[in-house]
């Protein structure tokens, strides 16, 4: 039987039997699977550190019926450390369960499995804006899934020299000050903002996590997706994060 290798991100890990784990991974080669680590869960399990939630590692795979089965892996870094940070935790399991959810099984992604990786690496590390790299991440992955939102032209009539434009996201991206006259639903929104999610689609996470962007802009942002997003991907429940802001909201 083939052995494949492949990089892969654990997205899910649920226990199956007394000391197997069933691993939802994003693999680099074939997108998202389901495979089995046997006795992964037993203290001293070769598996074991690389069958953790955040994992990123070597896997060597084989099929086996409608799933694969974990033969060896080889940990490339656990991202454990976030497991103990609240705003970390939060934040990255947000980003897991959204390629979990809307990423096709079998379907391979590299660019949002370079993504992936760095984001975790980036939430792993210190003084960094957490809400911001997420919201990099949201933007970027809406555009490899197909959703980009549109910020260089207006939407309706292309043109790209406005000074007050409006969100609509009904219409996919941004209408200038004439064209938004005639639709409903409309967004204010900061000129800068656009300029800030086109500098996003542009640019890699690591390079976009660089840029020092203020809490207005973070916000506009923020609330700008959130509808966003529940428009094209449905309303995610998403426990940790409003606790998460809900703790942050009375100053926790």
């Amino acid at each position: 039987m083939i052995v494949l290798n492949t990089q892969g991100i654990v997205l899910k890990s649920v226990t199956y039997k007394e000391n197997d784990l069933i691993l939802t991974i994003f693999t680099r080669k074939l997108g998202k699977i389901s495979a089995i680590a046997r006795g992964a869960k037993k203290s001293k399990s070769s598996l074991l550190s690389s069958s953790q939630i955040f994992a990123y590692a070597n896997f060597s795979l084989k099929k086996e019926g409608n799933m694969y089965r974990v033969t060896q892996s080889e940990i490339i870094k656990s991202f454990y450390n976030l497991s103990y940070n609240f705003e970390a935790f939060s934040y990255a399991t947000h980003i897991l369960k959204l390629v979990d959810t809307f990423l096709i099984d079998n379907q391979s992604n590299n660019r949002l499995f370079i993504l992936l990786a760095q984001s975790l690496y980036l939430f792993s590390e210190e003084d960094i804006d957490m809400e911001y790299i997420t919201l990099c991440f949201e933007l970027k992955f809406l555009d490899y899934i197909g959703f980009k939102p549109i910020v260089k032209t207006c939407v309706n009539c292309y043109n790209n020299d406005f000074k007050n434009p409006v969100f609509n996201v009904y219409e996919g991206g941004v209408l200038c000050e004439k064209c938004s006259e005639h639709f409903e639903h409309n967004l204010n929104m900061n000129i800068t903002t656009t300029k800030l999610i086109q500098y996003i689609l542009d640019n890699d996470i690591l390079s976009c996590s660089k840029a020092k962007v203020s809490k207005y802009l973070i916000n506009e942002l923020s609330k700008i997706l959130k509808i966003y997003m529940d428009v094209y991907l449905g309303k995610i429940n998403e426990k940790s994060l409003n606790v998460l802001k809900s703790l942050n909201k009375k100053g926790v």
